[in-house]
């Protein structure tokens, strides 16, 4: 039988063991930047909270919110907690409301990250088989990138296709035998009427058979359109660029 687990030793671990590595790691988090970062050193300050304060997780609530305002005091490079020569990649917002707020990863970032996008992507039934059309925008985003790692990181066929020519991209899906589609909902929708003006008809003439889709709500409506129109199943994946970006969260094949 298949398994849609990547990681059985983590992903199955007993809720006690996994709260005492959670525990473990946010206290070395919180004194690391506690210790290393003038901008969260002050803001704990503030609320009088030292790095021996957190004694349990529900400790997490002692901790002050970081806010998109303090970002932006922080740009460029405040945010670290590393020096700039172990950052290997950027990603942000686009700033139309002011600065961009960035967030930076080093090595090992990029390698958790990657872990991660394979647990979702495994999650719903992925494999070293499948051909996965990423329709994200590759530039500041994280959402084609989030994607293309956990792709390699399973063995699947990463097609970095972007977003525009939606008939180039249908021809592309067709041709290729792309298995799955990675996109924001809506654009699920447009390459299926793309389809349709070229006289394919995505359910029966591609091999494209689930997608997961992000960076945008949709509705429960939405999910049946996409799915009816592709014969595929759909699911929903989130994700923010100040934590990694797509793999925070995902649905599995339950749609838990």
């Amino acid at each position: 039988m298949e398994s849609h687990i990547w990681d059985p030793t983590l992903e199955t671990i007993k809720r006690s063991d996994l709260e005492n590595i959670q525990l473990q790691r946010l206290k070395d988090v919180v004194k690391k930047v506690y210790e290393k970062n003038i901008y969260y050193h002050r803001k704990m300050k503030e609320v009088g909270l030292k790095p021996d304060d957190i004694k349990a997780l529900s400790d997490l609530r002692k901790l002050p919110f970081t806010t998109k305002d303090d970002l932006r005091e922080m740009y460029p490079y405040g945010s670290l907690v590393v020096d700039i020569s172990e950052v290997v990649e950027v990603h942000g917002s686009s700033g139309t409301t002011g600065k961009p707020t960035l967030s930076f990863y080093t090595k090992r970032d990029i390698e958790n990250w990657s872990e991660l996008m394979a647990r979702s992507l495994t999650a719903i039934g992925v494999t070293k088989n499948d051909i996965i059309f990423i329709a994200y925008n590759y530039h500041m985003f994280t959402g084609g990138f989030g994607f293309h790692y956990g792709a390699l990181k399973i063995g699947a066929m990463a097609i970095p296709a972007g977003v525009g020519y939606s008939q180039r991209q249908v021809t592309m899906i067709k041709d290729l035998g792309v298995t799955m589609i990675t996109s924001v909902p809506n654009y699920a929708l447009r390459l299926a009427e793309a389809a349709y003006e070229m006289g394919i008809d995505p359910a029966k003439d591609t091999k494209v058979r689930k997608g997961m889709f992000g960076a945008a709500p949709w509705s429960e409506e939405m999910r049946s359109r996409i799915e009816r129109v592709w014969d595929m199943k759909a699911y929903d994946m989130y994700g923010l660029s100040e934590l990694y970006g797509p793999g925070v969260a995902s649905e599995c094949l339950y749609r838990g």
